[in-house]
């Protein structure tokens, strides 16, 4: 399993006991913990520090915590920044005012570990997805800039709900609650349906039921957050489940929001538009950022990206890496004996390979990894928060992926893959981007000294 790389929490308080207790919750995990006592406070640390998640307290003097957020959100440098609100108000007027402001999550006192845990542990893990996006798009803009001077306008369309609901009268509910909203409003009844409609239409928000005949709601979650093409989905859980367990359960699969029926207006339209909101801005980065794939950033032959767009990417991303403290691996892949394969069979077979090891690495990476033809024969893998151990156990599932996937080159030949693969962490601080590429390509030579079709790393070498 991937390590959590080290996230920076800011928690506010003008009570130090809750400040003090809320890191106590927070303190099993590798988390470097912020404390401010007041909304002021809150916002000088918040634009010095940066901190990945705020944790915030609604009733303080002075600043309270909806004017604190409303300011965050304004602000360039920290609206990207998840904000919980903590509170002892009850009613959902104030969630609706929190939501409003810019919140995107409440927690009640007194606040459950469990639920704080998985709350900050899913909205951390959104905001490394968004960082990566807006990071993959300055680098092409840096790239293309002098190349390209047009701007690609994005297809107009209305936003699309899902409503997974078994219960007639629940969906029509539900849709009523809705039909103000400028969206198009589709249904399903069950998990199986639902997964249907996401394959083939553009879903930006679900709202479901987690009690649901054949599959249920969890089962469903996993499945539209595993896949690449479906996991920006937005997902709002609407059920009648209060138990504390089932709300860690819905975060840890990959849940966005949770509502407890029955449900409340206004709240829930709060929720729905701040899911909305989140989507479009997802789509924004991305829609900008496929749009400008073109071939002054991508290789023509196997269309991952090519050596001078790994470049910069990679010096982007140790200079993050730096920033902010979280680790980052890389890879150099190497296809044994492709010399081979091209006196072979031809420079056409050698093509068809190059091009299907592309594309099965390239179908089994996260989307915040970069795969990039590094030269030749040669592929390299930036992966961002992977520490070097995680690193080799991904570079050992692409190598075993590879040898198990014959390739066909003609109507009568298949021949099988291996690749040699060097690893290297980088050390923060203390490289450039050349000198881990020498790491990396170190350990390459390694495997390929070693007998090829090996995994091989260049152990971290520590900042003095």
């Amino acid at each position: 399993m991937t390590a959590e790389p080290n996230e920076t929490i800011l928690i506010v308080d003008d009570d130090p006991t809750n400040v003090k207790l809320l890191a106590a919750k927070l303190s099993d995990a590798d988390y470097t913990i912020l404390k401010a006592y007041g909304g002021q406070e809150a916002l000088e640390v918040a634009q010095r520090q940066s901190p990945g998640l705020v944790l915030l307290d609604v009733m303080m003097p002075g600043l309270n915590g909806f004017d604190v957020t409303a300011q965050l959100k304004k602000s360039p440098q920290t609206s990207d920044i998840p904000i919980i609100l903590v509170t002892a108000l009850d009613g959902s007027d104030n969630k609706t005012k929190g939501l409003e402001a810019g919140a995107d999550d409440f927690l009640n006192k007194p606040v459950h570990t469990a639920e704080l845990k998985a709350r900050v542990k899913s909205l951390l893990r959104m905001k490394r997805y968004s960082d990566q996006l807006k990071a993959r798009a300055f680098t092409k803009e840096m790239t293309l800039s002098p190349l390209n001077d047009e701007e690609t306008v994005a297809e107009l369309r209305l936003p699309t709900l899902l409503i997974v609901e078994d219960s007639a009268s629940d969906a029509k509910l539900i849709r009523s609650l809705l039909n103000n909203l400028p969206c198009t409003i589709l249904t399903a009844q069950s998990g199986e349906e639902a997964l249907s409609i996401c394959r083939n239409r553009k879903v930006d928000v679900m709202i479901l039921d987690l009690m649901l005949p054949g599959l249920d709601g969890y089962e469903v979650v996993k499945q539209i957050k595993e896949k690449a093409a479906t996991q920006a989905i937005q997902i709002i859980v609407v059920t009648s489940l209060q138990d504390i367990d089932s709300k860690v359960k819905g975060f840890e699969f990959g849940v966005d929001d949770f509502l407890v029926k029955p449900i409340h207006f206004n709240e829930f339209l709060a929720r729905v538009n701040s899911l909305l909101k989140k989507k479009a801005y997802h789509d924004k980065l991305m829609g900008s950022f496929e749009a400008a794939v073109q071939a002054a950033i991508t290789d023509k032959l196997t269309g991952i990206y090519n050596n001078g767009y790994f470049q910069i990417y990679l010096k982007n991303e140790l200079k993050r890496a730096d920033r902010h403290r979280h680790p980052l691996s890389l890879l150099l892949l190497d296809i044994d004996d492709f010399k081979n394969v091209n006196d072979r069979y031809g420079h056409l077979a050698g093509d068809t390979v190059l091009q299907a090891i592309a594309a099965l690495i390239g179908g089994s990476i996260r989307d915040i990894d970069l795969l990039a033809r590094y030269g030749g024969d040669e592929l390299a893998i930036i992966l961002p928060y992977t520490h070097q151990e995680s690193a080799v156990a991904i570079a050992e599932r692409i190598r075993r992926d590879v040898t198990q996937h014959a390739v066909t080159v003609n109507d009568q030949t298949s021949l099988n893959i291996s690749l040699s693969i060097g690893v290297a962490e980088y050390a923060i601080g203390a490289e450039t981007a050349q000198e881990m590429i020498q790491k990396a390509d170190q350990a390459l030579y390694a495997a390929k000294s070693d007998g090829k079709n090996k995994v091989c790393l260049v152990p971290l070498r520590k900042n003095l």
